[in-house]
């Protein structure tokens, strides 16, 4: 089955992007890659924190 992609913008401080392509580089991956590993791992660590377990985020 075929991988589905979303096309998603995120504005940022420079100084932010900055820091997030350096890592990456140190890493040897792509911005891309190392930003939807960070979502991932927040919305893993969100959900198990707090007992949500629907995957809606709580404001």
């Amino acid at each position: 089955m075929p991988e589905t992609v979303v096309h998603f913008q995120i504005r940022m401080p420079p100084y932010l992007h900055e820091e997030l392509a350096s890592r990456a580089k140190e890493q040897k991956a792509s911005l891309n890659a190392m930003v939807v590993e960070i979502l991932r791992e927040a919305v893993e660590w969100h959900s198990s924190s707090d007992g949500q377990s629907d995957g809606k985020a709580r404001m």
